[in-house]
């Protein structure tokens, strides 16, 4: 299982923070939420998605990895078009490309 915070969705409530502190943390400088590790322990993975579940503005988005397809799949359903749009606006607007994950 990987998680990506959405830094740009990201509100800085630190909820994510609350319900799992050494999952995620937020930046000293503006709040914004980044996840800790490259992967989730399987331990762990209720508690992702309950922290996903619970941010209030939905930057958190779970990827479940499946040995059956190209590990790829996500709890997410495929994003709308005016998702795609936004994303590829952000990319212009941020050429490096960080969007939290780890």
């Amino acid at each position: 299982m990987r998680v990506v915070v959405d830094q740009d969705l990201c509100g800085t409530t630190g909820q994510c923070v609350l319900t799992l502190p050494g999952t995620f943390r937020q930046r000293q400088t503006d709040g914004v939420a980044e996840v800790c590790a490259a992967t989730v322990p399987q331990a762990l993975h209720a508690a992702v998605l309950l922290a996903a579940s619970q941010c209030p503005v939905a930057a958190i988005r779970v990827i479940e990895s499946d040995a059956a397809d190209d590990g790829r799949a996500s709890v997410d359903p495929a994003p709308s078009s005016a998702e795609v749009e936004r994303h590829a606006s952000k990319d212009q607007r941020n050429p490096g490309g960080r969007d939290g994950a780890v």
